[in-house]
């Protein structure tokens, strides 16, 4: 009996080393794979975060077709969106993705969390007063956690209704370079559509956000959050599309 027990762990033991060894191999791939790209345009406008999201909502718009590296996807357009912010945080999420990986992480490949307005005006004086992280629960939500302090010079509804955490789907492998590039305290300017995801089946992945003043999971978004199929990103002056 302890010779089978011991059989059994050497062979527990070596499958998770499998398991480990593959999926950071295909971490590795994922990472090389977008390392190279391509500035489209070199502009020297200044990328203005005082002025909100720019969205118009969209009727009937045609569905995108999404190849993600598990499976084919839909995703439905609910609205042209630009949105112009600083970088608070950002989450990668790649390393044991193979593990860890949902249908909404085949999709959604990057997360930032955005804040715009008076908050992106001072990052001194923003992170003086409120913290942030961007991360995966166990339960597989995708969360931008913040907190800030009683001496705060914005109220609890500025703050909420001027940081978003985006779930970032990148159109192409060029796109997805430029927002690997991305670094927290960078300002960005991010164009393209607010879109529901949904299999190849049409079972339902997730809906985004529409409003920027929701803030919990009774929210369209399940959580206010948007799913946003980005065309186009500015870091700086350099343009990636």
């Amino acid at each position: 009996m302890d010779k089978i027990w011991d059989w059994f762990c050497k062979i527990c033991v070596i499958i998770l080393l499998i398991i480990v060894i593959n999926s950071i191999f295909g971490d590795l791939m994922f990472r090389i794979k977008y390392s190279f790209p391509k500035a489209t345009v070199v502009k020297e406008n200044t990328i203005d975060t005082s002025k909100d999201p720019l969205q118009t909502d969209l009727k009937n718009a045609k569905y995108i077709k999404y190849y993600g590296e598990r499976g084919l996807y839909a995703l439905s357009p609910q609205a042209e969106y630009s949105i112009s912010a600083l970088v608070v945080a950002k989450n990668n999420n790649f390393w044991f993705r193979d593990i860890m990986r949902n249908k909404f992480d085949d999709v959604a490949l990057l997360d930032l969390g955005l804040a715009w307005g008076d908050l992106a005006a001072d990052k001194k004086e923003l992170y003086k007063h409120i913290k942030f992280n961007s991360k995966k629960t166990l339960g597989q939500a995708r969360i931008l956690y913040y907190r800030w302090d009683g001496s705060s010079p914005w109220g609890s509804g500025y703050i909420t209704s001027h940081i978003a955490h985006t779930h970032m789907i990148p159109a192409n492998t060029n796109v997805m370079g430029g927002l690997l590039q991305i670094k927290k305290n960078d300002i960005i300017k991010l164009d393209g559509y607010l879109v529901d995801i949904y299999t190849d089946k049409s079972e339902l992945v997730a809906k985004t956000s529409m409003s920027r003043t929701d803030t919990n999971a009774s929210s369209r978004g399940s959580g206010a959050c948007e799913d946003m199929y980005v065309t186009q990103v500015q870091i700086g002056n350099k343009i990636y599309k």
